[in-house]
């Protein structure tokens, strides 16, 4: 019992309020976002200096610019949905699931298991 309150608290504190446990477990169909033009930022987990956002261009293209302080760096890389994962160059044999959509904010588990969530700054 003891295990299960500790995860409830951890997925609600990583996540966010409005979230619960179970949300981790859910996936969605990626087909229910439509990625190509869209422009997200990183807000959780998030350090104090540093941000992220994601560009997802036509073809597959992926623009990221990453910031530390005030030094960005913004390569190119690919994006593809493949097996309803989210797969970018950063790890392209790995993949994200998409768990929450809610409003602009998406919410995903990266392979790893940590919860990540990114608003939809616009499209382009």
């Amino acid at each position: 019992m003891r295990n299960v309150i500790r995860a409830i608290l951890l997925a609600i504190l990583v996540s966010g309020p409005g979230a619960y446990a179970a949300d981790s477990t859910k996936e969605l169909d990626w087909s229910s976002v439509n990625l190509e033009g869209a422009r997200l930022q990183l807000v959780s987990p998030k350090d104090k200096d540093r941000s992220l956002e994601l560009y997802f261009g036509k073809n597959g293209n992926l623009v990221t610019t990453s910031c530390i302080k005030d030094t960005c760096t913004g390569p190119l890389l690919v994006w593809k949905i493949e097996n309803n994962r989210l797969k970018t160059g950063f790890a392209p044999t790995e993949g994200d699931a998409l768990i929450k959509v809610t409003g602009n904010r998406l919410t995903l588990r990266e392979a790893s298991g940590k919860i990540v969530v990114y608003d939809i700054k616009g499209r382009h």
